[in-house]
C-alpha cells in the first residue's frame, strides 16, 4: 500500500475543480497563466494562486521564457508528475490504490505564436492524426478489457473479505482485535508494525495478536501434514 500520507496531499490539492482544470490544460501543452485565465474565464491572480499550490506540491513546474517580441520574460508551467489512484470501495471492501513516478524530462514544443484566429489553418497531418487516433482506441479497448477482469477479481476479493468479516466478527469478542485480524487479511503485504502504525495500535497489541494467528495457522498444518503422512 502507497503512503497515505502523500494520497491525502494529493487528494486535498486535486480536489479543488480548478485545479483539475489547471493540470487537464497543462497535460496538453504548456500554458502561460494569462492562457490559462482566459480558457478558465477567472481572474490571473486566482489562477497565479491555483499554479502556486500545484508548484509548492510539485505536481507542475514553471520557468522564464523569453519573449519572441522583444518583452519581458513570461513564466510557463508544465506539469511534472503522472500518478494513478484507484479506490475500491464495497461490501466488506475499502481499498485505496497510489502510484506516483516522476516524469522523465519532456521536449516540450516551443511555440511561438499562440493567438487565435477566426480562419482555420491547419498544415497536412490528417493521416498521422488519424493513426494517432486509432491507436488511441485500440489502448482505450485493451484497458477496458483489464477492467473487465478487474471487477471480476474485486468481486472476488470482496466474498472473500465477507467471508473474513463474519468469521472474525462471530469469534473475537474484543473490537480492537477484530481490527488487527482483519487488517491481517485484508493487507498481506503490511508487516506487523505496518499494521500497529496504520490503526494507531499498540506494536505490543498488534504482535502478539498476529503471533497466535501464524502459531493456530502453523499448529493446523502441521496436523494435516501428519495425517498426510
Amino acid at each position: 500500500m502507497s503512503n497515505l500520507s502523500d494520497l491525502d496531499m494529493l487528494l486535498s490539492v486535486i480536489e479543488n475543480p480548478t485545479r483539475r482544470r489547471i493540470l487537464e490544460a497543462l497535460v496538453r501543452e504548456p500554458h502561460y497563466p494569462l492562457q490559462l485565465s482566459r480558457e478558465l474565464g477567472m481572474s490571473q491572480q486566482a489562477i497565479m494562486k491555483h499554479l502556486k499550490v500545484l508548484e509548492d506540491y510539485s505536481l507542475v513546474r514553471s520557468y522564464p521564457e523569453e519573449s519572441d517580441q522583444g518583452g519581458p520574460s513570461r513564466k510557463i508551467y508544465v506539469p511534472t508528475t503522472k500518478f494513478t489512484i484507484i479506490v475500491d470501495f464495497g461490501p466488506g471492501l475499502f481499498d485505496t490504490t497510489f502510484v506516483k513516478l516522476a516524469m522523465e524530462a519532456m521536449q516540450w514544443p516551443r511555440v511561438l505564436h499562440r493567438g487565435t484566429s477566426e480562419k482555420v489553418e491547419l498544415p497536412d497531418i490528417g493521416e498521422k492524426v488519424a493513426e494517432l487516433k486509432s491507436s488511441v482506441a485500440e489502448i482505450d479497448g485493451q484497458l477496458e478489457e483489464l477492467q473487465r477482469q478487474r471487477e471480476q477479481l474485486i468481486g472476488q476479493k470482496e466474498e472473500v473479505l465477507e467471508e473474513a468479516a463474519r468469521v472474525i466478527e462471530s469469534s473475537v469478542d474484543d473490537y480492537q482485535v477484530r481490527r488487527v485480524v482483519y487488517e491481517y487479511v485484508q493487507s498481506p503485504e503490511l508487516s506487523p508494525q505496518d499494521i500497529a502504525e496504520e490503526l494507531g495500535l499498540r506494536d505490543k497489541l498488534v504482535g502478539e495478536t498476529i503471533r497466535r494467528l501464524e502459531e493456530q495457522s502453523n499448529r493446523r498444518g502441521g496436523k494435516g501434514n501428519g495425517r498426510e503422512g
